[in-house]
């Protein structure tokens, strides 16, 4: 008996989703249709089980990211994963009951005695600020939570703030210049005294998603640019590692490459980049790429994702990290990105 099948559009409707949601599903590894041979999505009742189990778990307050180990478990892992939420959302409760019981207290305060009021509006930033700062604990582990989450009381610490201060003050400056380099020593020995592991993990999540904090958290580092002042310490950091790599190339040491399949296989690309990106060739040297690709990073999709992201912001980058991932690939930058940007317009052309 033939399988029913469904286009993106029909399933989408079928699911009652949207086509981007089932996009973003499939991006995800969370919901994998098939393919025909011109690379069309295609979906079968099976999919609609396992959709009903993405949206079951998302309306738990489970986020994409952990569903995939969820849903990829036989049997599923359902007791620890309801325990683990439950938890969740009583320590979300507590919160939320800490800030409300602030504010009756705060009422109170306030019809007894009228002039309090300043005082009372501070206690009551404080109380709300610790419920919105508990909305950090989602990138860390529970253990890795526990140790740091002191960290956000105060955050950022007086160094951290001073640097900020100091580092916007220098923005007009060649990032080459001692002052800079000065700087971009005084960020990486901060940045070290991090704790690493989980903490470390979780602090690094945490950064890459700051557009997405609460507000009062938000607000601490607004007067700093902090995106101005990254951009310049990174460029700061990259002159350096450039200095670095000139000398260790004088002294006749080995300079770091890719590893030889991936090498061979740009070099394979670098024959192909004025022709047309959706031909036979351009396809097929792509299905090796993405197969190299999925070897590397064992097929997890987050990894590859965050990957294409960093490449697709790649015209913001240093120079000096255009240099070192161009070197890694034995070339110049401007033939490391023409092969990059014909590889991403391959990729476009397939989908």
């Amino acid at each position: 008996m033939k399988v029913r099948t469904y286009r993106v559009h029909e399933f989408a409707e079928l699911a009652g989703v949207t086509v981007k949601a089932l996009h973003h599903y499939d991006r995800l590894g969370l919901l994998k249709p098939a393919r025909t041979r011109n690379r069309y999505r295609v979906y079968t009742a099976s999919h609609l089980a396992r959709l009903e189990q993405i949206i079951a778990l998302k309306a738990l307050g489970i986020s994409l990211k952990q569903m995939r180990s969820i849903l990829d478990r036989a049997p599923l892992p359902l007791g620890a994963t309801f325990r683990q939420q439950r938890e969740v959302l009583e320590d979300r409760r507590k919160s939320i009951d800490r800030a409300i019981d602030a504010l009756t207290r705060a009422e109170q305060a306030i019809e007894q005695d009228p002039s309090s009021e300043p005082f009372i509006l501070q206690q009551v930033i404080q109380a709300m600020s610790t419920h919105d700062v508990d909305v950090m604990r989602k990138y860390y582990n529970d253990e890795a939570w526990e140790q740091w989450k002191h960290y956000y009381d105060d955050w950022p610490s007086q160094e951290w703030r001073s640097l900020y201060r100091e580092i916007a003050a220098a923005l007009d400056d060649d990032p080459a210049s001692p002052r800079a380099q000065s700087l971009a020593d005084r960020w990486l020995t901060l940045a070290q005294r991090e704790p690493a592991g989980a903490i470390r993990s979780g602090l690094m999540k945490a950064w890459a998603d700051r557009e997405h904090w609460p507000a009062v958290l938000r607000r601490r580092i607004a007067e700093f640019d902090i995106e101005r002042g990254m951009a310049f310490i990174n460029a700061a950091v990259w002159i350096r590692y450039d200095r670095e790599r000139d000398t260790r190339a004088r002294a006749g040491e080995v300079q770091p490459r890719v590893n030889p399949s991936r090498l061979a296989l740009f070099r394979e690309w670098t024959t192909l980049v004025d022709a047309d990106p959706s031909s036979a060739d351009a396809q097929r040297m792509l299905a090796r790429w993405n197969d190299l690709l999925e070897r590397e990073t064992d097929g997890d999709e987050k990894i590859k994702a965050d990957m294409r992201k960093a490449f697709r912001g790649r015209q913001q980058w240093p120079a000096g990290m255009k240099r070192y991932w161009a070197a890694l690939y034995d070339t110049d930058v401007e033939t490391w990105d023409r092969v990059v940007d014909f590889i991403e317009r391959a990729g476009q052309s397939r989908n």
